[in-house]
């Protein structure tokens, strides 16, 4: 197996291509090549079938950042290019309901599917669930506000702030966008997918994606 040392701190392993990513304090190993391109629900059971994790929001965007770092190096140049022209889909889920939405890390398919189940969960402490508060700013926005937002936080955690300002500086400096449906009059589930796209190249974070809404890429993390 060849090993490739990464500028930040990853690791490349060839052969089933094993790609160590630094995130918060730990490596997660993403399995290549990335599958798709299909719909969200194609690309997690594809992940499934390898018996590895689905990655959260957070973990797309150490992903991103590290590939953003390795330009020349091939395997990190396709997730670059997927994230710039396609949806990269990742495991976390949202659930929209009359007091706001529901951010769950769905990460081995076994999130409740109403958002009673999933606030018991919150109630008892489970860190995989957070809860937005209705009204939340949508669309495109200043970088700084758009790090503030919510929905970003709730997507992607306090602890990643500063990696996703420098993958959203990196697409375009000015502006970045939250897309997510708000808060519903009855549980509405959505998926989530990262890329940069729209004019200028901008980072967008789409949480309000359903099965038959476009095709992207997914990559499986590990246990």
């Amino acid at each position: 197996m060849e090993v490739i040392e990464l500028k930040g701190n990853g690791q490349l392993r060839t052969g089933r291509t094993e790609l160590d990513v630094p995130h918060l304090g730990k490596t997660l190993t993403f399995v290549l090549p990335l599958i798709g391109p299909n719909y969200h629900r194609d690309v997690m059971q594809g992940i499934d079938s390898q018996g590895l994790y689905k990655p959260t929001t957070a973990q797309i965007f150490s992903l991103v950042d590290l590939a953003l770092q390795n330009p020349d190096e091939p395997h990190c140049a396709e997730i670059r290019n997927r994230f710039r022209n396609n949806y990269l889909w990742t495991g976390t889920e949202t659930l929209s309901f009359p007091d706001g939405v529901l951010v769950y890390d769905n990460i081995d398919g076994k999130m409740p599917q109403t958002s009673e189940g999933l606030i018991k969960l919150a109630d008892a402490g489970d860190k995989r669930v957070r809860l937005v508060e209705p009204d939340f700013e949508t669309g495109w926005m200043p970088i700084p506000k758009f790090l503030k937002n919510p929905k970003t936080i709730a997507q992607v955690g306090e602890e990643m702030i500063p990696i996703v300002e420098r993958v959203a500086k990196a697409c375009y400096k000015r502006e970045a966008g939250v897309w997510s449906l708000g808060k519903q009059s009855s549980d509405t589930n959505r998926q989530t997918a990262v890329c940069s796209g729209g004019d200028y190249g901008r980072l967008y974070l789409y949480s309000d994606c359903h099965d038959g809404d476009g095709v992207g890429f997914g990559s499986g993390v590990l246990k």
